[in-house]
């Protein structure tokens, strides 16, 4: 996969792994609880199903995601923003896009949802990647926010919203710093728009992780 990469971290997520696997009480448990939900099929019958939530939830939305469009005068075309960090759960690098979960900062009440989102949006962009309106010679717009959108729903109730963002970067502007949070081990990669299936099934995206977008 042809792109412009660079690193928010020294370390190569690549050279991170999985040590052990073992089943996790509830009592254990920080982020996720498990339950079992009685429901009625159509037609009428009673049923059970088992499901994983989030426990972080603050108000209607989970997380949010964003889809960066980065535009510069002497590129040929726009690039899409990604990253790539190693998920646990997968057992190696993943590309994705970036997000975050959603505050109770950002889930203030009263105050129009997408306001909280957007805030939630910009702040995990420049965590993740450094991009934003607070770096020389960059001007971003979020063009649309999402409705709710389900990430598993046969397995959880954990949702998101999408955030649309496109990014103006003159040519003399510095390059973006990220901010990680500690833990956080994330590459960030411009990948062109145009191409970018092609790009992300090609041979040397797949020879090194997996894709989420």
């Amino acid at each position: 996969m042809t792109t412009k990469a660079a690193s928010s971290s020294t370390a190569d997520s690549r050279s991170a792994r999985v040590v052990k696997t073992s089943p996790l009480e509830e009592a254990q448990a920080k982020w996720v609880k498990l339950k079992s939900i009685d429901w009625v099929d159509p037609e009428g019958r009673d049923r059970k199903w088992e499901a994983a939530d989030r426990t972080t939830r603050k108000g209607p939305v989970d997380a949010v995601a964003i889809c960066a469009i980065i535009h510069k005068p002497s590129w040929s075309g726009p690039h899409v923003l990604l990253v790539s960090q190693f998920r646990p759960p997968c057992a190696a690098s993943v590309i994705e896009m970036p997000a975050g979960l959603v505050d109770a900062e950002d889930s203030k009440s009263g105050e129009d949802e997408d306001k909280g989102i957007v805030r939630a949006a910009v702040r995990e962009l420049r965590e993740e990647t450094g991009y934003g309106e607070h770096q020389e010679g960059t001007k971003m717009d979020v063009v649309e926010t999402s409705t709710v959108m389900m990430n598993d729903p046969g397995l959880t109730g954990a949702n998101m919203k999408l955030c649309l963002v496109h990014i103006q970067v003159a040519d003399d502007a510095p390059d973006p710093v990220a901010e990680p949070e500690e833990g956080e081990h994330i590459e960030r990669h411009l990948v062109p728009l145009k191409g970018l299936y092609a790009s992300l099934k090609g041979e040397n995206a797949f020879a090194f992780t997996k894709i989420a977008v």
